[in-house]
């Protein structure tokens, strides 16, 4: 039976730019950065909520993912929750973290989009 989901995959061009975005600007915690493999130059950084089970890995894009490049940039497919979208956006734009507007409310809950250190869209919400 499946009981979670270890890591989603963010694409990005410069890892270690990315673990500082992650890091530093969006407050997560930093849960692995080796070496993929002894003397390659791709690591295997993983970040995350603190406290949360599933992991973003910033994966290095390469030849190999050629197929994603075109997601690059653009929305990724899933969303960062937050107790408080109206705090969190102040604080993480005062951070420096651009944002494509202002949080919207939905019947659903409220959102805003924002940008990561490679361009990458990820949604912002909080649920009603």
């Amino acid at each position: 039976m499946i009981t979670s989901i270890a890591t989603i995959s963010v694409f990005v061009h410069d890892q270690q730019r990315a673990k500082q975005f992650y890091t530093e600007q969006l407050g997560m915690e930093l849960r692995a950065d080796a070496e993929m493999v002894p003397g390659a130059p791709m690591r295997w950084i993983t970040v995350a909520p603190p406290g949360c089970p599933t992991e973003i890995t910033l994966f290095p894009m390469g030849e190999q993912w050629q197929h994603y490049q075109q997601a690059m940039g653009k929305p990724q497919a899933f969303t960062l929750h937050c107790d408080d979208i109206d705090a969190t956006y102040r604080e993480l734009s005062d951070k420096g973290v651009q944002f494509l507007g202002e949080p919207q409310r939905q019947a659903w809950g409220s959102f805003a989009i924002l940008v990561d250190s490679e361009g990458n869209q990820i949604v912002l919400g909080q649920q009603a």
